[in-house]
């Protein structure tokens, strides 16, 4: 009888034991699964707001590489100067660029300018009209100095622009290329090279207040006029845009 009592307990046993290895399987089975969707998600993402490449222009190739990053008071007061190969023209609102290749700090309205509204800044003029030559590579270093979103964008379409101005490029509908959102989209309808969504920075009353900030660097290869704007809704259609002049 004791014999038998054994025998039953050890069946039960085994039977706990596949249990709890089928149990820790599914557990295994879902942790993988979930690390294939993150995985999956944070490429989506790359491709949405990675680098991008196209055409600007008259056929002649334009690039885009971006990444962001953070920038306190001491640095963005270090690096915010104008550089060589820069002349900017309060009288007529206009960064003129001689060199070739130049590297140009653009603030998200900041806070502590004294205008309301979305609107970006460069070198002390709003939303300037900056004139370079063809084939000019530009490092745009964005800063978001404002307490909201901000999300640049170059663009080859010129106002004015509708509460959402890249709605149809985004959603890759109509005429647009693309069935999603891209770092880079060329259609019909215009061409746009774009980087993802700035947040707020730290809050104003930290002691060495930091910045989001994203570079955005592109290559003009021919004439025309291009714009760098904000694609959040509401904010190019309210003014957050300039025209980028490019010469032959």
């Amino acid at each position: 009888m004791a014999a038998q009592e054994m025998r039953i307990m050890e069946r039960i046993d085994t039977g706990k034991t596949k249990s709890e290895r089928a149990s820790v399987t599914t557990i295994v089975s879902v942790i993988i699964i979930a690390i294939l969707v993150f995985a999956a998600i944070s490429a989506a993402a790359f491709v949405m707001y990675g680098s991008g490449t196209g055409v600007f222009g008259s056929g002649q190739s334009g690039s885009g590489i971006d990444s962001l990053f953070s920038v306190n008071n001491t640095s963005f007061n270090r690096m915010n100067s104008i550089p060589a190969g820069v002349l900017v023209n309060n009288s007529s609102n206009t960064i003129n660029v001689t060199s070739k290749s130049v590297t140009l700090i653009v603030e998200a309205a900041p806070t502590w300018y004294p205008r309301q509204g979305d609107f970006w800044l460069i070198y002390g003029l709003v939303n300037p009209n900056i004139v370079i030559s063809a084939g000019t590579t530009v490092h745009f270093v964005f800063i978001n100095m404002d307490n909201i979103t901000h999300m640049p964008a170059i663009t080859t379409i010129g106002p004015p622009y509708s509460y959402m101005p890249m709605q149809g490029n985004m959603m890759g509908s109509g005429t647009d290329s693309g069935s999603g959102m891209m770092g880079y989209q060329n259609g019909a309808n215009g061409s746009w090279l774009a980087i993802g969504p700035m947040q707020p920075g730290t809050s104003a009353n930290a002691q060495d207040q930091a910045y989001v900030a994203s570079n955005l660097t592109v290559t003009f290869g021919s004439s025309g006029n291009y714009y760098y704007i904000c694609l959040i809704p509401g904010h190019a259609q309210m003014g957050m845009y300039g025209e980028i002049s490019v010469q032959g």
